[in-house]
């Protein structure tokens, strides 16, 4: 009896060893199976290996010696997986004024030469990170007018900004409008005489000074002395425009039209004191052409000669 049972524990020893041995085997994470590696080879393009290839088995006791985590799984020759990046640049253009823009506490880099400006930019600020695809305006209150060419065809001009038609006369190599110009400019003119009647029709415009700098068209200003001194030396006493004057107060408003019916006065670019010509006309024996000072703010006449 107790040779039955040794042989029994034997043979029982026996399986538990070799059940244990293949065990490992077969849970060994690194252990290689004939037909997974065969359909790997054949997707590479690589030779078939056998399972019983010592190169690519481990045995049980590689594995013990050498417990290795799960390799991860490898797509690059079963699985592509394709990246479609896109990139755009998208440029925001804006109108916006300084008070729409948020900003930090920022200098507004804005000077203003103007009271209306300042007020209409205190407390704002400018984005220095801003880039320069924004679209800003920015008014400081300059203007610059485009010059107007009058229109010259022999001897007519054609005032191109109210299309005014004058003769022109060349006397002692300057050339001169013929005629009072009639030009009105936005301010700084006089037509209306105390009875309602407009007298530039008649007379030509009459210009307070510094209205009468812009009165004559681009390429054209008011004559000098020397040559207002030319033109009276060879031209009739009628060729000078008798057309009075307006009196103006210190705020540029006409007070009084009168002298119609005895002198007329045209501006001249001021020379020390002179600033006008006077023509005075009260009798045959009573003619007289003289430079006179400023006597207060006046309205007079303007002639145009050519030149800048």
């Amino acid at each position: 009896m107790k040779k039955i049972t040794t042989f029994l524990g034997c043979v029982g020893v026996v399986c538990l060893f070799w059940g244990c041995s293949s065990s490992e085997d077969i849970l060994d994470p690194n252990a290689a199976f004939a037909d997974d590696e065969e359909i790997v080879s054949s997707e590479s393009g690589d030779t078939p290996t056998s399972s019983s290839s010592s190169a690519s088995k481990p045995s049980s006791s590689d594995a013990k010696q050498n417990p290795q985590k799960d390799p991860a799984p490898s797509y690059s020759d079963s699985v592509v997986v394709d990246h479609d990046t896109v990139t755009k640049q998208v440029v925001i253009i804006q109108d916006a004024d300084l008070g729409s823009v948020p900003t930090p506490n920022y200098s507004s880099g804005v000077f203003c030469w103007s009271e209306e400006c300042k007020t209409k930019y205190a407390g704002q600020t400018a984005n220095p990170n801003l880039q320069s695809s924004s679209s800003m305006v920015i008014d400081i209150g300059m203007s610059v007018e485009q010059p107007v060419y009058p229109k010259i065809e022999g001897d007519k001009m054609t005032d191109l900004r109210d299309n005014q038609t004058y003769k022109l006369i060349t006397i002692g190599g300057t050339r001169w409008t013929d005629s009072n110009i009639k030009f009105k400019p936005t301010k700084g003119f006089y037509c209306e005489d105390g009875e309602g009647e407009d007298v530039c029709a008649k007379y030509g415009v009459f210009y307070s000074y510094g209205a009468a700098q812009s009165a004559c068209p681009s390429g054209w200003r008011l004559p000098t002395q020397a040559e207002v001194e030319a033109a009276d030396a060879v031209q009739p006493h009628e060729w000078w425009t008798i057309g009075g004057r307006f009196k103006l107060d210190e705020s540029g408003n006409a007070t009084e039209y009168g002298l119609s019916d005895g002198q007329g006065y045209i501006w001249i670019v001021q020379n020390d004191s002179y600033s006008s010509w006077r023509v005075k006309d009260y009798s045959d024996d009573d003619k007289e052409h003289a430079f006179q000072k400023s006597e207060g703010p006046r309205a007079y006449n303007v002639r145009c000669v050519q030149g800048e």
